[in-house]
């Protein structure tokens, strides 16, 4: 690290990134047309230094930041080369980018002509021209049957203005073109924001002085990432996690991941290499996926002040392969899914691994990802001229798993998230669009149990209220629900089914594991979460915590009793455990095992 950047500045200008990153986000969010970007913050800020690297992250999407020098790298291919007031677009998951609907637009920024940083923006689209009305295609054998457009970090604007070709080829591929250039106006903005508050920062303190500061700073976090990982075990570690079949495409994949801890110079290594070839359907991830799934699983378990840097991540090494399903995409291969299903897997993976490493921060398996209630919705809207309309909704999805020291996170949704979106306003979501939330709920006893709780499972009902509502899923977490940790147990399986409005739940009829039916007004589609798995054993857990949630409804009085040995007297409004029956319960149990 320089011995000439003084600390004290070294904190004012990583703050001063943080809080332009920050500027960058809300002004995305503030001016996005799709509730999947200004509702639900389906979508990432990143600055990254003048050689293409992270240098500063505002609070974004796990599975789209720890991986923004990937697809800010093939800018420096260009044959146009870099030039200020270009605009690059990158949404090619076999170019560095994560799947083709994240669109990312990179603003490269000068200062006094000298190349100085990129302001990077990544949004999910609405919609963009697949062959189903989803942004994913978990059946397509390979991109052409996918549909997108890709764009391999082409130029989008030059000189501050739009090459109107490709403005025009955009819109024509894509079934709500108006939404689609609103969010573009809003990556636009965000990306000058960026641009116009990094020049200025370069202004202000010289050119020569800021990159002083982007190497220290880069240095300071492979220093501390270091610090931490010398404090690890030397050894092999190896994990297998399984992700649910699509029938009559591929059977069941097992995910095979292997670790080397090296304190020794304060590395850690994965290898994804041995897995599977590229499959002929949209779940294999690419580089940037795999990456970024390797790298949220270790920084899960690190401490939250190190800096989010490509310097801290550099020390979190990741052995994959192309065409392979954990590696990196190779055309024509569909990458449509790269953000979710496998990745998911891999990142649960990673953490559970780590707990035979170190029961610092452990954790147990993420919920399993896309049942109904985080949908893409698609069809015609009679209130609007029967006006198309598709967006992805994200309503009842818990997912969080149990932590050493803590219970899991109900709004987690899943591992690729980790939190970091929001849910609809169910409010909002029926004013814009032509449909129905019957209910959104709490699933009793539906946790993964342990000494720390998962999150519980959430039940999602919802109907069309005069067209027919196509709902785009991909359920998985059925056959395979999230595995415990340290004693704990599963979480709750995910489910998706239909049935008839006027019959009620009597009528139930069993969904495929990832479809996308049209649901009529006559009807319900029915989806319930994936819950994370538990950590430690259930019989340790606090009684008082067991009976908070069986007073809050959560969990039952048999739950109680069955899964964690606490009989709970609720003969007054405040429940409390028999502690002397409870205590020679769990010790039977105990005894029993």
């Amino acid at each position: 690290m320089s011995k000439t950047m003084e600390p004290y500045l070294m904190s004012v200008l990583s703050s001063r990134l943080y809080s332009i990153g920050l500027e960058m986000t809300n002004t995305l969010m503030r001016t996005a047309r799709s509730q999947l970007m200004s509702v639900c913050h389906d979508l990432s800020t990143a600055i990254c230094d003048r050689n293409g690297k992270v240098i500063a992250l505002a609070e974004s999407i796990p599975v789209h930041c720890a991986n923004m020098g990937l697809t800010v790298s093939p800018c420096f291919s260009h044959p146009d080369g870099i030039q200020q007031g270009d605009l690059f677009l990158n949404n090619s998951p076999y170019h560095g980018n994560t799947h083709h609907a994240d669109y990312t637009y990179i603003a490269p920024v000068f200062n006094e002509g000298e190349l100085m940083f990129f302001a990077v923006t990544k949004g999910h689209q609405a919609d963009i021209g697949n062959a189903i009305p989803s942004t994913y295609a978990p059946t397509a054998r390979d991109m052409f049957e996918e549909g997108a457009i890709d764009w391999p970090c082409i130029k989008i604007q030059r000189d501050y203005k739009d090459v109107a070709d490709i403005i025009k080829i955009a819109q024509m591929h894509n079934r709500v073109p108006e939404m689609w250039y609103g969010d573009y106006l809003a990556c636009v903005g965000s990306s000058r924001v960026g641009e116009k508050r990094l020049a200025a920062l370069c202004a202000e303190y010289g050119n020569e002085k800021i990159k002083e500061f982007c190497e220290a700073y880069q240095a300071y976090g492979a220093k501390r990432m270091r610090e931490e990982l010398k404090q690890l075990p030397k050894g092999h570690y190896e994990y297998d996690i399984k992700a649910d079949a699509i029938e009559g495409v591929v059977p069941e994949i097992t995910i095979h991941i292997e670790c080397d801890t090296h304190p020794e110079d304060g590395t850690i290594a994965f290898d994804f290499t041995k897995n599977a070839d590229s499959l002929p359907c949209g779940l294999n991830m690419c580089e940037a996926t795999t990456l970024a799934s390797a790298v949220t699983g270790v920084l899960n378990r690190m401490p939250c002040d190190i800096p989010c840097n490509d310097g801290a991540m550099s020390q979190i090494k990741v052995k994959m392969r192309e065409g392979c399903v954990i590696g990196k995409a190779k055309a024509p291969y569909s990458s449509s899914m790269a953000t979710t299903n496998l990745a998911d897997r891999v990142i649960s993976g990673v953490q559970a691994l780590m707990n035979e490493i170190t029961d610092k921060k452990g954790m147990a398996e993420g919920g399993a990802t896309q049942c109904p209630a985080v949908a893409v919705v698609s069809g015609k809207d009679w209130r609007k001229g029967n006006a198309p309309y598709v967006n992805q909704i994200f309503c009842g999805m818990t997912g969080g798993p149990a932590v050493n020291g803590y219970d899991g996170w109900v709004t987690y949704q899943y591992p690729v998230t980790g939190g970091a979106m929001n849910w609809n306003s169910t409010e909002v979501l029926e004013q814009q669009y032509p449909f129905k939330v019957i209910s959104e709920e709490v699933l009793p006893d539906s946790v993964g149990a342990g000494k720390y709780d998962s999150a519980p499972s959430c039940k999602f009902v919802m109907t069309a209220r005069k067209d027919p509502v196509t709902c785009a899923y991909s359920c998985d977490g059925i056959d395979n629900p999230p595995k415990g940790a340290a004693g704990g147990r599963d979480g709750h399986k995910s489910a998706a089914w239909k049935y008839k409005l006027a019959e009620g739940e009597g009528s139930r009829e069993e969904l495929p594991p990832f479809a996308e039916p049209a649901i009529s007004k006559d009807e319900a589609i029915v989806s319930e979460s994936s819950s994370g798995g538990g950590y430690g054993d259930p019989l340790e857990r606090d009684m008082e915590l067991v009976c908070h949630r069986v007073r809050e409804g959560w969990i039952t009085k048999e739950f109680a009793k069955e899964v964690y040995g606490v009989i709970v007297d609720d003969s007054k409004e405040k429940f409390v455990p028999d502690v002397e029956a409870s205590e020679k319960l769990r010790a039977a149990m105990k005894a029993a095992r």
